[in-house]
């Protein structure tokens, strides 16, 4: 072993397990066994070319990481890889850790830690449609909602998390869950005679539920065309025709006027929340109500995810919750923050990751005859490893749920 980065690794690791004793780690570095930890639950892990690999990581940080564990040369078990990447999520902002280390090391990793890239496309059209369509890898819009469909499929579809409140079991639990206080927030009512915009729908899961519970008017926007798709043709097999209906068109420049307004998980995909907010108030009926669910930060020095930015959310950001919340204070005279049980995301991320390991077989198969993906290994570890990020950044509070009321 005996290399800088090497060392600076198992330093690391052994710090981390005096903080989370709960696990062990056994780690295989080019044939050199290192055991660390009490622990009986011992977690293997395998690197291959593993200076190289720590040279990255120390290096360009997130996307280091993910990039050698989608190329093999990391090697954990599905169940497990979420506390190997635990370490180098918790590092960065969990002093008690941090501080354990010698000077050179706490210099390597936040060095590593602030060498972020944005990735961006040529224009927010391109940007959604690289994830929510998966441009890069389909031709038809069918393919990539089937992609999709494998680890999100319900009743309701939501690429969000549900509201995870004590009893809640299932992840359709905690969807419905979440859509049922929202339309109360809303106060939406039984056949209400008004019309709902949903502002980024999906695949309409917030717009099917409105429509099949309450019987109100639903109208969804979106700049994703297979989510476009998938919606036109739900709503024709569920004979929803009358009530829901979608366009395939930028929330920023949204028309007409509507009674309801609801956007869950968008404004992450939003820089400028000053012209979001402005049209959201131009679009709202006098009297009508519109809620904004995203997820929030409230970091001073926040940087956006190199991995996440470069493979899954190009031109993507997390909004930060006091600027925010000022911003929707200049055009509504109410408003009313809410935030979603602890945990909600993590819970959620969890059913997601281990849905998407249930069809990985389904998931390579569909790659392999429809997609124009080169490597399946890489492709299927680009998503293992983007829900695995998500669910650790997001546990211990450092990012949160909010549903803003306003009117």
């Amino acid at each position: 072993m005996g290399s800088s980065f090497s060392s600076t690794f198992i330093r690391l690791v052994r710090s981390y397990v005096t903080i989370n004793p709960q696990y062990s780690f056994e780690i295989n570095l080019d044939g050199f066994i290192v055991q660390i930890g009490e622990s009986d639950k011992v977690i293997p892990v395998f690197i291959q070319r593993s200076e190289e690999v720590f040279q990255r990581i120390f290096t360009e940080g997130s996307l280091g990481l993910g990039e050698s564990y989608c190329e093999g040369l990391i090697e954990v078990k599905d169940q497990y890889y979420r506390y190997f990447v635990d370490i180098f999520v918790r590092v960065t902002y969990d002093l008690r850790l941090l501080l354990k280390l010698k000077p050179a090391d706490i210099f390597l990793i936040l060095k590593a830690k602030f060498n972020r890239t944005f990735s961006d496309r040529l224009d927010r059209s391109e940007n959604i449609n690289a994830h929510y369509s998966l441009s890069d890898w389909f031709e038809q819009d069918e393919d990539a909602n089937a992609f999709y469909l494998q680890w999100l499929d319900a009743r309701y579809i939501q690429y969000s998390c549900g509201k995870w409140d004590q009893g809640i079991r299932t992840l359709q639990e905690a969807q419905e869950n979440k859509l049922y206080f929202y339309a109360q927030r809303l106060q939406i009512k039984s056949n209400d005679p008004g019309i709902l915009a949903d502002l980024g729908c999906g695949w309409g899961g917030c717009l099917f539920y409105m429509a099949e519970k309450f019987g109100i008017r639903c109208h969804g926007i979106t700049l994703s065309t297979a989510q476009a798709s998938y919606i036109k043709d739900e709503a024709i097999k569920r004979h929803l025709e009358h009530l829901v209906t979608v366009e395939v068109g930028d929330i920023l420049l949204a028309q007409g006027r509507y009674d309801y307004v609801i956007s869950i998980g968008v404004m992450e995909h939003i820089s400028d929340y000053d012209f979001m907010y402005r049209r959201l108030a131009q679009i709202l009926k006098p009297g009508g109500r519109a809620l904004i669910h995203s997820i929030f930060h409230s970091e001073w020095f926040y940087k956006v995810d190199p991995f996440l930015s470069k493979f899954i959310f190009p031109g993507g950001s997390t909004p930060e919750i006091r600027s925010n919340l000022n911003i929707f204070k200049k055009y509504f005279k109410h408003v009313d923050r809410h935030d979603l049980p602890a945990l909600s995301y993590p819970r959620t991320l969890l059913c997601w990751f281990d849905q998407f390991c249930k069809h990985e077989e389904q998931i390579r198969n569909l790659l392999a005859q429809k997609s124009k993906v080169k490597d399946l290994d890489y492709s299927i570890r680009i998503f293992k490893h983007y829900l695995t990020l998500t669910y650790c950044g997001l546990t211990d509070a450092r990012g949160f749920v909010s549903n803003i009321l306003v009117y």
